[in-house]
């Protein structure tokens, strides 16, 4: 019986394998050979990489935005990118007859007055020679006198005094906030074939939670504080004139509403001396609200920041909560050492933290004041960015959310092209609305980046 068994078994598997061979073989004599034909388009394995390789798409030329007035995507495009150059602003003194630029001009596509109403015609007002703006006999392009801009006594009338070094000697140096300066100024828009070189911000890891709750549709609150930069002084929208620029803040803040389709809620204060935003909301959409709340005051220290943060800041915090939070000091500390106003400035962040440690800060490291001043305005500024960078790494190391924008660095690399007074608000320590845009425009990079 068991050798029956075992012969049954042997038989089975012999007839299983006969079958698993004849299958096989039946697939291969029954199967149409594969066609090795490639369609029509299509790299066959022995076309080289080289010609499956499809012609990249050819890059869409840059769109020539509008310029004759305030127009936010205008103001935002950064000046490091691009070919267009909107708006910038140079001023003629009496012993000028012409001035740089950026960059290298390519065509001049319009120079108007600072308000971007007169416009100035080439050929009869400028010209463009050797890369320069020239002015020609009988402009009608503003230009100071030189006895108007250099005074060898004080000024009479000036609430304080602006003395700056020229050709070896000190004068009293004309300067005023409103159109005091900016009458004098003029906006030049060009194209160039060049490409940016130096400095370029970058774009923080920092800002993660902010910018997760704007893609999610949810509310964020933003306070700005510091001094009279942040208040938006200078700015034609605080000074209600021509175009009517908003401050760098609200700049920046639009800006980001328009990406996500939010709509900007400005909290006015009524604190003193803070500035009053606009009364109606800005709206680019009802996806989310970005609740922004502007407690800067102009003329206030890094000491002033920490003395008056439980009465100008707190009491916003506990109402709306904070996620991001810019903190703009440095400017009128011009006597402090780096070490004391990092010092200064971390008396600010940590009680921010305290109360809202989960909220996200941005340092912003100031421009440079005037250069040539000597009377005081012109001092350790310039030195703040380093030991803000630092204070920023050991939050970060902290588990806190901290970053610095650059604008320090981003003032001294324009000053390798222009002079003080063609991008001032006030030919002290106040940006015009050509550097206005640029303060929101590194800000921006920084927080989100282009």
């Amino acid at each position: 019986m068991k050798t029956i068994k075992i012969l049954c078994l042997m038989l089975a598997a012999l007839m299983l394998g006969v079958c698993f061979v004849g299958c096989e073989g039946g697939q291969e004599e029954t199967t149409t050979p594969e066609d090795t034909t490639a369609p029509e388009g299509t790299a066959t394995p022995e076309q080289t990489t080289e010609e499956q390789t499809t012609e990249p798409e050819p890059e869409k030329p840059e769109e020539l935005l509008a310029y004759d007035t305030y127009y936010l995507d205008t103001y935002m495009k950064p000046i490091w990118k691009g070919k267009y150059m909107y708006n910038e602003t140079i001023m003629f003194v009496g012993m000028d007859d012409k001035a740089s630029l950026l960059y290298t001009p390519d065509e001049i596509l319009s120079v108007t007055s600072y308000d971007l109403k007169t416009v100035y015609e080439q050929g009869k007002d400028y010209d463009l020679v050797d890369g320069q703006l020239v002015l020609l006999e009988g402009t009608r392009i503003p230009v100071i006198t030189f006895e108007e801009y250099y005074h060898e006594t004080e000024i009479p009338g000036m609430p304080a005094q602006l003395v700056t070094k020229y050709d070896g000697k000190q004068y009293f140096t004309y300067w005023g906030e409103g159109v005091v300066m900016t009458q004098w100024q003029i906006a030049v828009t060009y194209t160039h074939s060049q490409t940016w070189e130096g400095f370029v911000p970058e774009t923080s890891n920092q800002f993660a939670k902010l910018i997760a709750k704007l893609e999610a549709g949810q509310d964020a609150t933003m306070i700005f504080y510091g001094d009279s930069i942040t208040f938006g002084a200078s700015s034609s929208g605080l000074s209600g004139t021509n175009p009517y620029a908003p401050s760098y803040t609200q700049l920046f803040t639009q800006y980001l509403a328009q990406k996500y389709g939010y709509t900007v809620k400005y909290v006015n204060t009524g604190l003193t001396g803070a500035a009053v935003p606009p009364a109606e909301d800005t709206v680019f959409g009802t996806n989310g609200t970005i609740t922004y709340i502007n407690p800067a005051v102009g003329g206030w220290t890094s000491a002033d920041g920490f003395n008056k943060f439980d009465e100008y800041v707190k009491p916003f915090v506990e109402q709306y909560g904070c996620d991001f939070f810019l903190l703009a000091f440095g400017m009128n500390d011009a006597g402090n050492s780096p070490k004391n106003e990092q010092k200064a400035i971390k008396k600010i962040s940590d009680k921010l933290y305290e109360i809202a440690p989960e909220a996200e800060m941005l340092l912003v490291a100031t421009m440079i004041p005037n250069p040539e001043a000597t009377n005081g305005w012109y001092g350790n500024q310039h030195r703040f960015e380093n030991v803000f960078e630092t204070l920023a790494a050991d939050y970060v190391a902290d588990g806190k959310s901290c970053a610095v924008a650059k604008m320090t660095t981003m003032s001294q690399r324009i000053l390798e092209n222009k002079r003080f007074r063609d991008h001032t608000g006030n030919n002290i320590n106040h940006p015009n609305d050509f550097l206005s845009r640029i303060y929101a425009q590194v800000v921006y990079q920084t927080v989100i980046g282009y």
